[in-house]
């Protein structure tokens, strides 16, 4: 099996957004309170909107990512885990591959190749993409361990943060948690 590099279109590789319905809760007189359901935009961080097209369509790809620490917007003391694409605008795909099919899923935006024909990516070159992953993966695990410790010192002395972060702790949404690094 040999891979081939696509190209994505501009905005594919951030996180997939997801919209779910749920129904309401009922009024006292037993029907729907208000239209009956409500529509609940979520975020899937774990999954790019290229790959979740991707796999929709029957494709194993392989996407090298890493996570990197960002500054909350809200919350300026505190640091989210963020995924972010380490080779921005290509995507690689595994085995034969019917190109004329891969073109039209959604994020792809072309086939690298060279004179018409789709370019293969030797495997070595997926694992060294592979092993710079795992390198990115201790950089991230040290950056939380040390972001961490930081938080709860400076939480020690200020009773906002305490506060906020002890709400975070009780609803296992801490931002830089072990789960978080364990993932």
């Amino acid at each position: 099996m040999t891979w081939y590099a696509i190209r994505t279109v501009p905005g594919a590789q951030k996180p997939q957004r997801e919209y779910a319905v749920e129904p309401t809760s009922l009024g006292k007189d037993g029907r729907p309170r208000g239209k009956g359901y409500r529509i609940v935009p979520s975020l899937n961080p774990n999954m790019s909107a290229v790959e979740r097209a991707l796999s929709e369509a029957g494709y194993v790809h392989y996407m090298p990512a890493e996570r990197r620490l960002v500054r909350d917007r809200k919350h300026t003391d505190l640091w989210k885990a963020r995924r972010f694409a380490m080779l921005v605008g290509y995507v690689f795909v595994k085995g034969p591959v019917d190109f004329r099919a891969l073109e039209p899923v959604p994020g792809v935006h072309s086939i690298v190749g060279i004179c018409g024909r789709p370019m293969e990516i030797d495997l070595l070159d997926i694992l060294t993409l592979r092993s710079m992953e795992a390198i990115a993966e201790e950089k991230f695990d040290r950056d939380a361990r040390v972001a961490r410790k930081t938080i709860r010192i400076k939480s020690k002395k200020d009773a906002r943060l305490k506060k906020i972060v002890e709400k975070l702790e009780r609803a296992d949404d801490l931002v830089v948690s072990l789960d978080v690094v364990a993932a």
